[in-house]
């Protein structure tokens, strides 16, 4: 702009007509600050030469604003000298949250050249540039709101010579901004006995030293006799002591609250150790006082408290006498000494070892002398455990038509499975010798009233044999009924099973089932389907569930049981389909396999 105007001013004098030359003197005075504020005067004297020139070297102009410069001679010609300079815009920057982001939105021209930089502007040494760019025309910028924090600066200036640079700093107090400098913040270990708090910003914190006892409990603090000292970010700091120890370690904390904490020689120094801390405090006549460093205070050495301490007071202070503990600091008004702990810690276990060691001695010999008994009371325990499991399991009474053997070793299989649920099951398989002396009748009537009476259930297992007894049951009364196996007990049970189904007492006595693969779904007489019906094994979860009743598990544990008995169900099913033709042992599996003649 400096140039341009002294080429008008200079092409502007020579439209005056007046000869060009170097003036000899030329003195401007000072500006003069005229009643507006946004106006200035200046006066150049020229004695003795025809031409002068006068240049605005530092001209201050805000950005955006329209300058006028009017100049004249005194006296005043004809002739005037007017110059009309529009300056750039400074950029409009809007500040927006974006959910828990943060939009920077730049309001200019879309010809206008601008720069953009993100610093963070430190109290305690200089600027950190952060990002920076060169930009045209309106921009949206969204930032991270993981990447606030307080001292996080925003400055713009258009691109142009001279231009005014604005900044501002717009997250001083964001929470955000504070909760992501504390955790940006990191503590560093340089050896020996330096450490430093690294952060992007200025903290007013201040830290401490304290002691971390090997129990985990709480860090006690060393203030006093150690002071606090101020941090200073990014800067290395030592504390006063003579040595270091693992034990010790830095807290920072800021209006009285925790924020770090770090053990930081823990890496140089080994693991914690269980060392105890004592305090030696000095007097005037150089007499002084040790106690030692506690949760619950400093304990003095020679006191009837009833803590370790003051029970190994008078050793611990032959320790420190006799040069065995090390000694952290040092000055004028006290001491820290580091005593280890581990030559105590050994004799209390070895006098623990040697009580538990006679304990068990002692219990050997009592065992000894009345194994008898306690092989009675285990005897005892064990029958009062199967009991009990006994008394709390459902009662299950299963009904099946032995149509061949290989069916009744499926019917075995299921109702082993079934008594690992737990459930009572009881099935003529397991009964013969009583089947053989009661009589299939008189066997079924007194499992049946026995298993309702407990709340159990009746479980009818429908077969291709077991559906043509039922029909043939149910067939007209002029067709004369055949003669059956006095020992089939599901022949014998369907003089008193299809009354309670006639009659409606079934619902909540009778449960059935079919295995899926021999017979379909389908051939179950309708009569019996007043109550649930499964398909085995792809409705076992079902069936399980209905026959514990109200002591059924959890559906997972449930889902776990019914897997268990389609394991165990698997080879008995492979051994009842044989491939057509093969040589089989019993009564068939098709339909006609429960006539019987």
């Amino acid at each position: 702009m400096k140039r341009s105007l002294e080429e008008q001013l200079t092409q502007s004098l020579r439209s005056l007509g007046t000869p060009l030359s170097r003036p000899t003197s030329c003195s401007p005075s000072r500006p003069t600050l005229l009643p507006t504020v946004s106006c200035w005067r200046c006066k150049c004297l020229l004695p003795s030469c025809s031409l002068g020139s006068v240049v605005f070297d530092c001209f201050e102009a805000a950005l955006g604003a329209e300058v006028q410069i009017w100049s004249y001679t005194q006296p005043r010609y004809q002739k005037e000298l007017n110059l009309t300079q529009q300056l750039p815009a400074l950029p409009w920057l809007n500040v927006s949250a974006d959910g828990e982001d943060v939009r920077l939105v730049l309001d200019v021209s879309e010809e206008q050249r601008f720069g953009l930089s993100l610093y963070w502007n430190q109290v305690q040494g200089p600027i950190k540039p952060w990002w920076h760019s060169n930009l045209t025309g309106p921009q949206t910028i969204t930032l991270n709101h993981t990447d606030l924090v307080p001292c996080l600066c925003i400055q713009v200036w258009p691109l142009e010579p001279d231009s005014v640079r604005t900044s501002i700093c717009p997250f001083r107090e964001d929470p955000r901004a504070h909760r992501n400098l504390w955790r940006a913040a990191r503590l560093q270990l340089l050896p020996p006995l330096g450490w430093r708090l690294d952060a992007p910003c200025s903290l007013p914190a201040e830290a401490t030293l304290c002691w971390q006892p090997l129990d985990g409990g709480p860090c006690l603090s060393l203030v006093p006799p150690l002071p606090r000292e101020n941090v200073t970010v990014n800067k290395v700091l030592e504390f006063p002591l003579l040595k270091g120890h693992p034990n010790v370690c830095v807290q920072v904390s800021t209006w009285e609250k925790l924020q770090l904490q770090e053990c930081l020689w823990a890496d140089s120094l080994g693991p914690r150790k269980d060392d105890m801390l004592l305090v030696e405090t000095r007097g005037p006549q150089d007499n002084g006082s040790l106690c030692a460093l506690e949760p619950s205070g400093c304990t003095p050495l020679l006191s009837r408290a009833s803590t370790r301490a003051a029970r190994l007071g008078e050793q611990l202070l032959q320790d420190v006498q006799s040069g065995q503990c090390l000694q952290l600091w040092d000055n004028d008004l006290g001491a820290l000494w580091a005593c280890p702990m581990d030559k105590y810690i050994h004799q209390r276990w070895a006098l623990v070892w040697l009580a538990c060691l006679l304990l068990a001695a002692v219990l050997f010999l009592l065992l000894l002398l009345k194994m008898s008994r306690v092989k009675g009371w285990l005897r005892l325990l064990k029958e009062n455990i199967r009991a009990g499991a006994a008394a709390r399991s459902r009662a299950a009474l299963l009904l099946y038509s032995a149509d061949d053997a290989s069916f009744e070793r499926l019917v075995g299989a299921l109702a082993s499975a079934l008594c690992q649920l737990p459930l009572r099951v009881a099935v003529d398989l397991w009964s013969r010798r009583d089947l053989s002396a009661q009589g299939a009748l008189a066997w079924f009537h007194a499992q049946r009233r026995q298993t309702l009476q407990e709340g159990g259930v009746v479980v009818l297992l429908f077969s291709p044999g077991a559906v043509a007894l039922c029909r043939e049951w149910l067939q007209d009364a002029t067709s004369a009924p055949r003669a059956h196996d006095p020992h089939d007990a599901f022949a014998a049970s369907l003089s008193c099973v299809l009354p309670d189904f006639l009659q409606g007492r079934a619902p909540g006595r009778y449960v059935g089932a079919y295995f899926d693969k021999l017979l379909p779904a389908d051939a179950v007489p309708a009569l019996f389907r007043s109550v649930p019906v499964f398909s085995l094994p792809s409705q076992l979860p079902d069936f399980l569930g209905t026959l514990q009743g109200s002591a059924a598990p959890r559906p997972r544990r449930l889902a776990e049981r019914a897997e268990q008995v389609s394991r165990a169900l698997q080879p008995a099913l492979d051994s009842c389909f044989r491939p057509p033709g093969a040589p089989g042992t019993g009564r068939g599996m098709g339909p006609e396999a429960g006539d019987r003649t």
